[in-house]
């Protein structure tokens, strides 16, 4: 895990603020229903403000798209739509909590990211 840690205030009084920045891989056969880690690691904890990359190394689309995919009305909490291969994906998480998602396209692979 990279951290990046910044100083704020006046050197009397500095106030540490720790951001950090974590990857998850999209496995190569990750469509494949036997594939036990299809995002690789599976399940992480990060830190509030994190950035987690999604980086897809399969040779197909994917996509990571928050468990309640929400509605017309309120949207889901994120949705990378699809990741073409060999590219990259980022989301902050700024709120606290256990967030599970999965690929739209093959929506046995699954993950979870918790934060706090």
């Amino acid at each position: 895990m990279t951290s990046i840690i910044l100083t704020i205030g006046i050197l009397s009084n500095p106030t540490l603020i720790a951001f950090s920045q974590q990857s998850v891989s999209i496995t190569p056969g990750a469509p494949d229903e036997g594939n036990l880690e299809p995002y690789a690691p599976n399940a992480i904890n990060v830190v509030l403000g994190s950035t987690v990359s999604w980086i897809n190394e399969d040779i197909t689309e994917h996509t990571v798209t928050a468990n309640d995919e929400g509605s017309s009305a309120a949207p889901a909490l994120f949705d990378s739509g699809p990741i073409p291969p060999g590219m990259a994906w980022d989301n902050m998480f700024d709120s606290p909590g256990t967030f599970g998602y999965h690929c739209v396209i093959h929506p046995w692979m699954t993950g979870r990211v918790t934060v706090g």
